[in-house]
């Protein structure tokens, strides 16, 4: 029998219902009736229910409800939820009264296990009752054949027990559900008819999800069978439909790293493998529920794909709008560093001013995409501005923007400013103290009211932007020269991050060399060189005056050199080198130096010596600004502003 429930979105749920005498089946033709469904009626019952079984789920039936026995038998067969009717305690009682008016002696059969506790319903009735178990038609007719040879009267239970009843010539009652049990079956079909329905969309809505992928995707289980392909998988692998369903992942990818993955129950990243003698990256990660494995995810694409959103991204990267280092770029042991790592942390939780200040080189604007990329604007915008690698004209257009005509040589339909381009997300502005006082005003405006005019316009708009700011000196010695306003000073001065030079914390020194030289052995392909320990201590004595950023390129230099053979002679010549660079910028070489985490800490004043040092630099490149500024340790926008307070521009 198939019932038509009918549902909300007039898409009629259909059940399919196996009935077993014809009085169970008037109860559920009034049922269907009263909701004007349409019945096909049915009597099979244990392993000959199974074929029209079947044929109910190839034409469409979501839910089957049938007695205990059958509803077990089909559920080994069918892929289709199957529910079993009710029999209470209170339907057995009926029915075995209404069998003692027939005879005294009363068989009941049961599927698999007795019913506990029933027995005393034949005490209660001063008749002899019984159970018998059954597991299939041969062993349900063996149980009616003795129940006759043991001279029971009635026999009580469905259709089948009574075709076999009437087989061995036993008197039959039949055990009915009452009919508020069965609508109430009913309704429980439609439920799980209703969830199975939003099962399917719901997978349907996903495999669509993962056939819009362009990557190709198989899922597999713990045995390393695919469960899941996506149609990007199907095509690379020419695999046609479904047919990739069920089959090892080495059938289709041959020496898969997912095996790997099974047995370790940990990730393997960016793994060439090579399918048709065509190479793909892939990623294989577990699927974990709690501490176990349920599974594994393969995802791969083709190498010239990589390559092409590689160039995407350096293009991105390019226009200093995302933040590519992390929190776990910075190396170091020294307490000091652990101290501007903690604080990164902590800062990243607020939208507060951030104020970083150290030396040239110490790694600022690490430090400024760190907090970016803990904090919840992680995802937007960051943009980093060299206040004093720019004019003061073009340093104020690109900060505010500008409309079309604001001033001769402006760009066609104006052009938005960095901030408005860093909404939602982070601005740094680097070397903040040179930023010219003009400028600054506007800049106190900005980060007062939130809103930015674009030169030419008087229209504010409003920017959510979270502003990180970096100084090479103490602030506050600028404010007392009269170069930075002391509003703004006081404005930025919030959250404070010091960032120690290297010559205050020595034992970062070989950490740093260790991480550069591998760094470049990497990207040159060649083999990373040992640095004997006598070399490293006269390393760690020595001052760095351009800090991280000199040992990095000193790192560079020392592998590249020492390429063919690292012999001494190498490098006493590149340490030579190193203590020219000091004595040109007039530090001598430190011993020892002690920072106390959280305390700025700036070098003693060399003013008088600086313009010498600048002008020896110049002539010394022939006046190559970016040259200049790598002898003297010190950025290029650094350099400019010290050429322009002594007038050697």
């Amino acid at each position: 029998m198939v019932v038509d429930t009918g549902d909300t979105n007039g898409k009629p749920l259909v059940i399919g219902v196996f009935v077993s005498t014809a009085s169970e089946e008037a109860i559920i033709r009034r049922i269907s009736m009263q909701a004007q469904s349409i019945i096909r009626t049915g009597n099979q019952s244990l392993e000959d229910a199974v074929p029209v079984a079947k044929k109910m789920e190839q034409e469409g039936v979501e839910v089957i409800i049938s007695r205990r026995g059958t509803a077990y038998v089909l559920r080994e067969s069918l892929h289709i939820p199957v529910l079993s009717f009710p029999q209470s305690s209170w339907d057995v009682l009926i029915t075995v009264r209404e069998a003692a008016k027939i005879g005294r002696k009363i068989f009941m059969p049961r599927f698999r296990t007795k019913r506990e506790g029933i027995e005393m319903i034949g005490e209660l009735l001063g008749v002899e009752f019984a159970q018998g178990i059954y597991t299939d038609s041969a062993s349900f007719r063996k149980i009616i054949s003795r129940a006759a040879r043991d001279g029971f009267d009635v026999v009580v239970g469905g259709g089948a027990t009574l075709q076999y009843a009437e087989e061995f010539g036993i008197k039959f009652c039949e055990l009915i559900a009452s009919e508020e049990e069965v609508l109430e079956k009913l309704e429980n079909a439609k439920s799980v008819a209703l969830a199975q329905r939003e099962q399917k969309a719901t997978a349907q809505r996903y495999q669509t999800i993962i056939d819009a992928a362009s990557d190709g995707i198989i899922a597999t289980d713990t045995r390393g069978n695919v469960t899941t392909i996506n149609r990007s998988a199907r095509r690379i692998l020419n695999v046609q439909g479904n047919h990739g369903i069920g089959v090892h992942i080495s059938s289709l990818i041959p020496n898969s790293y997912a095996g790997r993955v099974l047995q370790d129950k940990l990730p393997v990243r960016d793994k060439v493998e090579n399918i048709r003698n065509e190479m793909f990256i892939f990623n294989h990660t577990p699927v974990m529920l709690g501490e176990d494995m349920v599974g594994v995810v393969s995802t791969f694409k083709e190498a010239a794909n990589v390559v092409r959103a590689e160039n995407t991204v350096r293009r991105t990267l390019a226009k200093g709008f995302v933040a590519k280092y992390t929190i776990d770029d910075l190396t170091y042991r020294h307490p000091s560093m652990k101290k501007v790592a903690d604080l990164c942390r902590e800062f990243a939780r607020t939208d507060s001013f951030v104020l970083i200040t150290g030396e040239t080189g110490t790694g600022k604007e690490i430090v400024a995409e760190s907090i970016h990329n803990l904090s919840r604007r992680k995802a937007r915008p960051f943009v980093s501005v060299q206040c004093a690698a720019l004019p003061e004209p073009l340093l104020e257009s690109e900060l505010f923007g500008y409309e079309e005509g604001a001033f001769t040589g402006s760009k066609k339909g104006g052009k938005p400013g960095l901030f408005e381009l860093a909404h939602q997300g982070t601005i740094f502005l680097d070397e903040i103290d040179s930023t010219p006082l003009n400028v600054q005003v506007r800049l106190l405006r900005v980060l007062q009211e939130k809103e930015v005019m674009r030169l030419g316009s008087e229209q504010m708009l409003p920017v959510d932007v979270r502003v990180i700011v970096a100084a090479g000196r103490d602030l506050w010695e600028a404010v007392q020269e009269g170069a930075f306003r002391k509003d703004l000073f006081f404005r930025l001065n919030v959250l404070r991050i010091s960032v120690p030079p290297l010559r205050a914390r020595r034992e970062d020194i070989p950490e740093l060399l260790k991480h550069f030289l591998y760094y470049y052995a990497k990207k040159y392909n060649i083999a990373p060189i040992q640095l004997p320990g006598s070399y490293m201590e006269k390393l760690m004595n020595y001052s760095w005056p351009g800090n991280v950023r000199q040992i990095m390129h000193f790192a560079e230099q020392l592998l590249l050199n020492s390429r063919l053979e690292c012999n001494e002679e190498i490098l006493d010549g590149l340490f030579l080198e190193l203590d020219r660079i000091t004595e040109l910028e007039g530090h001598p070489v430190q011993k020892s130096a002690i920072l106390q985490p959280g305390v700025d800490y700036f070098p003693p004043s060399e003013r008088e010596s600086d313009a010498g040092k600048i002008r020896a630099a110049l002539e010394k490149t022939r006046f190559n600004r970016t040259k200049a500024a790598v002898i003297l340790g010190i950025s290029r926008g650094t350099l400019w502003r010290k050429m322009k307070e002594h007038g050697l521009e």
